[in-house]
């Protein structure tokens, strides 16, 4: 059965409502914005500076050749540029992200891979990293939005999918898998004391 867009975006409140930095105007903007998933995608990689403008779908289904193009993107630089056949539903996910944020914003929002695909190699030496990463079965992309914090994408990501969406300082991971979102590393807002800071019983005011 279908859910509703309402539904959609009161889960989203949910997840996001105690996370520095959520906007509830803006995911209220999300989903009005939100429509039929966009046939075209626009991303850039991350020290690469290589970037693929992609038709996703035609109107006989997947492009298999701008797929190919985009998978190429998300290959693993970090162990001799490493590529598979990356989800298609990921690109889905991302073209949705990306048309609605642009929509919000009045022109394109260039979506920006920091990783990919990763090989068992590679994943086994990153810190954190968890063993049966998604990134190992090419359904998981980490990536920013250019002038966006990495809430704006998560809030983004959770709207337009129904995935994983993990929340970093520097940016958002979004995934295929069961439906969940965490953060690692989050910054408090200036004055705000990080949770499990000890405190003292309050004196009573006067």
């Amino acid at each position: 059965m279908p859910v509703s867009r309402r539904k959609l975006l009161a889960g989203c409140a949910g997840a996001f409502a105690g996370l520095a930095g959520y906007d509830p105007a803006y995911a209220r903007a999300l989903a009005g914005a939100a429509g039929p998933v966009p046939v075209r995608l626009w991303l850039r990689r991350e020290g690469t500076k290589e970037e693929v403008s992609a038709i996703v779908r035609t109107p006989d289904g997947y492009n298999a050749h701008d797929l190919l193009l985009l998978s190429w993107l998300l290959r693993d630089v970090g162990d001799a540029s490493a590529a598979v056949w990356i989800d298609p539903r990921l690109f889905d996910l991302l073209a949705a992200v990306q048309g609605a944020m642009s929509a919000v914003h009045g022109s394109a929002v260039p979506l920006i891979v920091t990783s990919g695909y990763r090989t068992p190699k590679h994943n086994a030496g990153l810190e954190g990293a968890a063993r049966a990463s998604l990134h190992l079965a090419g359904r998981a992309v980490d990536l920013k939005a250019a002038g966006y914090a990495p809430d704006a994408v998560a809030v983004a990501g959770a709207l337009c999918g129904r995935g994983g969406v993990g929340i970093y300082p520097n940016f958002c991971h979004l995934d295929l898998g069961a439906a969940r979102v965490w953060g690692r590393g989050r910054k408090t807002s200036p004055g705000q004391p990080a949770p499990g800071t000890p405190i003292t019983q309050p004196k009573e005011s006067a």
